[in-house]
């Protein structure tokens, strides 16, 4: 289907073939579908324990390169974790697409609460904005690992990267990036009651 149509001189283009137009759907949808006291507490929880940690860490004063020993090893760790989480999201999202016509044609035809789309419009949603905020983490992680171990290095022989002007960036830097993560994990444990719920429904279902 082309997105594409002349009329006379003027080129008309329609929506569907727009770069990011999918991901800016799945975008949409996410905040359409998650309750305003869910995108708050996804949200909240990360920001305060990220706030906390690293403001912890000013209070004792640790050195600045202890400090980016910290973020390069928290965001190491974590690209273990996110590539798990994304493959498990995406193990998820396919098992969906591959149940019973049935069960998706009844999803398709029943619209969430507010009946503002469908179940199964939310559900896929859910999972898919799971899959594509950890894909972006996990790429800013691994530019993250190339340019914080070239630093590592610069950080042991200039004495300059000393003092409040490194520390304070390098703990909002920290806490942003410890924040992202812990986000990605709170999203996928949700995805997990959902996937739990949708297999027993699916197990439960009559045709």
């Amino acid at each position: 289907m082309s997105g594409t149509k002349r009329t006379g001189k003027v080129k008309e283009t329609d929506d569907y073939n727009k770069p990011g137009r999918d991901f800016k759907e799945v975008l949409t949808n996410y905040k359409k579908y998650t309750t305003s006291f869910e995108f708050k507490t996804f949200l909240g929880i990360p920001i305060i324990a990220s706030i906390i940690v690293f403001s912890t860490f000013l209070l004792i004063d640790i050195s600045n390169a202890e400090l980016l020993r910290i973020v390069i090893d928290m965001n190491s760790d974590a690209l273990t974790v996110i590539a798990i989480l994304a493959g498990f999201n995406t193990t998820s999202l396919a098992i969906i697409a591959a149940s019973n016509s049935s069960v998706l044609k009844f999803l398709r035809q029943h619209t969430v609460e507010n009946g503002d789309g469908t179940l199964l419009k939310q559900l896929v949603s859910f999972f898919s904005f799971a899959i594509l905020i950890q894909l972006i983490v996990l790429i800013g992680g691994l530019i993250l690992e190339v340019i914080s171990n070239s630093f590592s290095g610069i950080a042991s022989s200039f004495s300059f990267l000393s003092g409040l002007a490194v520390t304070i960036p390098l703990s909002l830097l920290g806490a942003l990036w410890l924040g992202a993560i812990l986000f990605t994990i709170i999203i996928s444990l949700r995805n997990a009651t959902l996937l739990y719920r949708y297999v027993l429904f699916v197990a439960d279902y009559d045709e």
